[in-house]
C-alpha cells in the first residue's frame, strides 16, 4: 500500500513510534539501557503506526507485533493487543498476548492480559496456568488481594460452574497456607456462589472464617450475600461477625438484607442498634426512621428522620440530597395523616433543589403525597404546572383525568403523547385498557393494546390488558391463557381481580376465590379487587 504522507500523518505516526521506542528503553525510576529497536525496527513501527492512521489497524497490528516479538519489548506487545482489542478481534489479541508471555514469562502485565483475554473468549478452561501465574507473580505482602480479586475476573464468564472449578484448582495450594486460606476460601465461596452452588459457597466461607485462619473482611459480606439468597445457615457466620464490628458498614448491610427477607422487626432493632452505637452515621437515622413509619411507629420515625436531615444537611451531597426528599417525603405522609396537607406539601416544596434532577424528585415526591391521599383534583392541576412537554409527566397527568372521571382529556392527553412519541407503549396500554374497561371501541382497544405488547414484549401488565380486552369480546378461553400467564410472571392484584373474574365466568369458583385471595394478600386495599369482590360477594 502507498501512502501519501502528509505532515500531519508523518507527525502523528513518528509522535507514536518515538513514544513508544523511547518508553521502551527507559523508565522514571531506572537507568537509561541500550534499547534493542534499531532504525528497520523503528520503521517497521512506523509503517504499522500510519496503517494504523489510514484506517489498516490489522496492518499496522501485524507490524507492530513482529517488531515486539523481534525486540521482546513489553511497550509493542502492549501496543498490538490494545489494537487487536480495539478491532475486536479477540483471536489476534490473544496471539499478541500469548507471544508477550512467551517472550517475557515474568511480566506480570502481560500475564494478566492473556489471562482476561481467555476469560473474555470464554477459553475458561485454559484459565487454570495463566490464573494460578498471576497469583504466583504478586509479593507476598500483596497476595490474599491478588486472590480477592480473581472473582472479579470472570463476573462475566458464561460458564460459572467450569470457572468456579478452575478457581478452586488454582488456589488449592494457598487453602493450606495459613496466611492465605480465608481470602482463598472466601475467593473460591464467591465462584461457587457466581455458579449458583449455595452449599458449597457455605461451606467455603465457613472455612474461611474459621477460628485457625486468618479472618478475611470480604468472607462475612459473603456470608450476608448467602443469606440474602435464602442460606439460613449463614446466619450464624453473619452474627458472629457482627458483634465484633468497629464501624457501621457491615451492620448497615446486615439491615439492608432483613430488609430484602421482609423481616422488619429485626431490620428495626439493628438499625436502632446503629444509631447508638455510631450517632453520626446519617444512612442508619434514615432507614430507621423509615422502618419506624412503615411500622406505623409516626412519634420514634419523625424524630429518627429530623436528625438524619440535621446530619445530611451538614455533608451536602447527591446522596443525601435524595435522602432528604425521601426523609421529608415521610414526614410530609404523617402530617398527611393528621390532616395537615397545606403544611405536608409545603415541606416537600421547600427542599432545597440546586439542578432540575432534584426539582423533579422533588415534585414527584409531591405528586405521590397528594396520591397518596387520593386527592386527584391537586395532583392534576400540579403536574399541568409541570407537565409541557414532559412525555412521562403528561402520561401521569392523564393517569389523574381518569381519576377524576375526565375520559375526554385522559384520551386527548394519551393521544397527544402517542404522537409525539410513536414507541411510548405505556400510552398504548392505558389507553386500550381504558376503552376496555368500559366496553366501548373494543376492536380499537385490541389493536392499541397489541401494539403496546409489540412495543414491550413479555410486559405482565400489557399482558393482562390484552387478556381483559379479549375478556369484554367474549375470547374467555383466550382470555384465561393471557390472564394466567400475567400473573404468573407478575403477582399483582388488579392481574389478581380479572383473572379471578374469568375464572368465576367459567364456573371455576373456587379457583377465582384462591386466586383473589392471593391478591388480597398482596395489596388488600386495591381498589380493583375490592370493586371486584363487592361485584361478586364471593364470602372471602
Amino acid at each position: 500500500m502507498k501512502f501519501l504522507l502528509t505532515p500531519v500523518f508523518l507527525s502523528l505516526a513518528l509522535t507514536s513510534a518515538f513514544s513508544i521506542a523511547q518508553t521502551s528503553t527507559s523508565t522514571s525510576n531506572e537507568r537509561v539501557s541500550n534499547s534493542a529497536l534499531n532504525g528497520e525496527m523503528l520503521y517497521e513501527i512506523l509503517v504499522g503506526e500510519l496503517n494504523i492512521l489510514h484506517g489498516q489497524p490489522l496492518v499496522g497490528f501485524s507490524l507492530l507485533l513482529d517488531a515486539a516479538r523481534k525486540s521482546n519489548d513489553a511497550q509493542l506487545f502492549a501496543r498490538a493487543v490494545e489494537i487487536a482489542l480495539k478491532e475486536r478481534s479477540g483471536d489476534a489479541a490473544l496471539m499478541a498476548a500469548r507471544s508477550w508471555t512467551q517472550a517475557l514469562p515474568k511480566d506480570r502485565l502481560a500475564n494478566l492480559n492473556l489471562l482476561q483475554i481467555l476469560i473474555a473468549l470464554n477459553k475458561t478452561s485454559e484459565t487454570l496456568e495463566p490464573l494460578k501465574k498471576e497469583i504466583a507473580l504478586s509479593s507476598v505482602g500483596e497476595r490474599n488481594d491478588a486472590i480477592r480479586l480473581v472473582p472479579r475476573y470472570y463476573a462475566r464468564t458464561t460458564d460459572l460452574v467450569a470457572a468456579a472449578a478452575v478457581v478452586q484448582k488454582a488456589l488449592d495450594s494457598y487453602t493450606a497456607n495459613a496466611e492465605t486460606a480465608s481470602a482463598a476460601w472466601s475467593a473460591i465461596g464467591r465462584m461457587q456462589m457466581m455458579g449458583a452452588n449455595l452449599s458449597g459457597a457455605l461451606q467455603s466461607v465457613q472455612k474461611s472464617m474459621a477460628g485457625k485462619n486468618k479472618n478475611d473482611p470480604s468472607a462475612p459480606f459473603l456470608a450476608l450475600e448467602l443469606l440474602g439468597r435464602g442460606v439460613k445457615d449463614a446466619e450464624i457466620l453473619v452474627k458472629q461477625t457482627l458483634a465484633k464490628q468497629e464501624s457501621p458498614d457491615f451492620p448497615m448491610a446486615y439491615v439492608r438484607v432483613l430488609i430484602e427477607t421482609k423481616r422488619y422487626p429485626e431490620a428495626t432493632e439493628l438499625a436502632l442498634s446503629i444509631t447508638q452505637n455510631f450517632p453520626t452515621h446519617a444512612e442508619a437515622w434514615l432507614i430507621l426512621g423509615s422502618l419506624q413509619f412503615e411500622q406505623g411507629s409516626e412519634v420514634q420515625a419523625e424524630a429518627s428522620l429530623q436528625t438524619y436531615i440535621g446530619l445530611a444537611n451538614k455533608t451536602p451531597s447527591e446522596n443525601n440530597q435524595r435522602g432528604i426528599i425521601q426523609a421529608q417525603s415521610r414526614r410530609a405522609t404523617i402530617l398527611a395523616k393528621q390532616g395537615k396537607l397545606k403544611e405536608a406539601r409545603l415541606l416537600i416544596s421547600q427542599i432545597p433543589a440546586a439542578n432540575a434532577e432534584v426539582k423533579r424528585s422533588r415534585l414527584m415526591a409531591e405528586l405521590q403525597l397528594l396520591r397518596e391521599q387520593r386527592q386527584w383534583q391537586a395532583a392534576f392541576d400540579l403536574l399541568a404546572q409541570h407537565a409541557d412537554s414532559d412525555l412521562d409527566l403528561l402520561y401521569e397527568q392523564a393517569m389523574m383525568a381518569e381519576k377524576l372521571d375526565r375520559l375526554d382529556v385522559m384520551e386527548k392527553l394519551l393521544r397527544a403523547i402517542i404522537s409525539k412519541d410513536p414507541a411510548h407503549s405505556n400510552a398504548f396500554n392505558a389507553l386500550g385498557f381504558s376503552l376496555a374497561d368500559r366496553n366501548i371501541r373494543l376492536q380499537e382497544a385490541r389493536d392499541l393494546i397489541v401494539k403496546a405488547l409489540t412495543l414491550a414484549p413479555g410486559d405482565p401488565f400489557i399482558t393482562d390488558s390484552l387478556g381483559w380486552v379479549e375478556y369484554r369480546l367474549g375470547n374467555t378461553t383466550q382470555a384465561l391463557v393471557l390472564l394466567e400467564k400475567a400473573f404468573k410472571d407478575r403477582a399483582d392484584a388488579e392481574i389478581a381481580a380479572h383473572l379471578g373474574e374469568v375464572l368465576w365466568q367459567l364456573k371455576r369458583e373456587s379457583d377465582a376465590i384462591s386466586i383473589w385471595r392471593r391478591g388480597l394478600e398482596i395489596a388488600p386495599d386495591n381498589e380493583t379487587l375490592q370493586q371486584t369482590l363487592q361485584r361478586f360477594k364471593p364470602g372471602i
